[in-house]
């Protein structure tokens, strides 16, 4: 025997649907399109600065030497040309006024 019977069956018998507790707000589109730009830039340029930050702290510490260093610092060179040109774009975008 099933825990309830037939009659208790909730499909045929639905509670009223209650309003929902948060509404969602809507957001212009443009506010949406800056704020996903203003995040993306503040990330990559946030880890640009954190992989240079490291390098230059284990260069100073003796971890690694100054010719890897400059191997590393080259091979980083699409990451910085990445970022600047995110940022670029994120400031050059924006409507005046």
């Amino acid at each position: 025997m099933s825990e309830f019977e037939e009659a208790d069956d909730p499909a045929k018998n639905p509670e009223p649907k209650s309003e929902p507790f948060f509404r969602a707000k809507r957001v212009p589109l443009w506010l949406h399109v800056a704020d996903t730009q203003r995040v993306l830039a503040g990330a990559i340029v946030a880890v640009t600065l954190t992989l240079y930050a490291y390098l230059v702290v284990a260069v100073v510490f003796g971890w690694i030497d100054q010719d890897r260093f400059v191997a590393v610092i080259a091979a980083l060179a699409p990451l910085q040309a990445l970022a600047a040109a995110t940022v670029g774009f994120f400031f050059g975008s924006r409507e005046k006024g």
